[in-house]
């Protein structure tokens, strides 16, 4: 547990931001896993500010004749810094993606993203509350639902 506010630990709260923000790749995203109230105004103000661009980005993999039939997602936490009342945790993402062309229909063979980020979170009263999650590395390789 991280000092401060007990209710949630961040790495958790990490897995949930992370899946959920890849869900939005598929055409019928799973139910959240992160509520509201585990999160910023700021975090949730940046995914609906995101939501359409990767709507975009999906809709033009699927003109192509692709889709995403689903993903998985592996979060391993690397560090975590405590600086006053912000936590900030790096992390690196693995996600496999399985994809369908219309042509030759769904594939096993997954495509794969190794992602470095930082999430950073600031205490509430109620917790650690999910401020950002950005990429640690600019450039190529980044998964459809990552928006620079």
């Amino acid at each position: 547990m991280l000092p401060g506010p007990a209710s949630s630990e961040p790495p958790a709260n990490i897995q949930g931001a992370v899946e959920d923000r890849n869900g939005t790749i598929l055409d019928v995203p799973p139910a959240p896993h992160l509520a509201d109230a585990q999160s910023t105004a700021a975090y949730r103000d940046q995914r609906a500010l995101d939501a359409p661009v990767v709507a975009r980005s999906r809709a033009g993999f699927k003109s192509m004749g692709f889709w995403h039939r689903d993903f998985s997602t592996t979060i391993t936490v690397e560090s975590i810094e405590v600086t006053g009342s912000t936590v900030s945790v790096h992390f690196k993402e693995l996600t496999e993606e399985h994809q369908a062309p219309a042509v030759n229909g769904p594939s096993n063979v997954p495509s794969g993203c190794l992602l470095p980020q930082t999430a950073t979170f600031r205490a509430s009263a109620d917790g650690w509350l999910l401020d950002s999650i950005a990429p640690s590395a600019r450039g190529g390789g980044l998964a459809v639902s990552v928006v620079e």
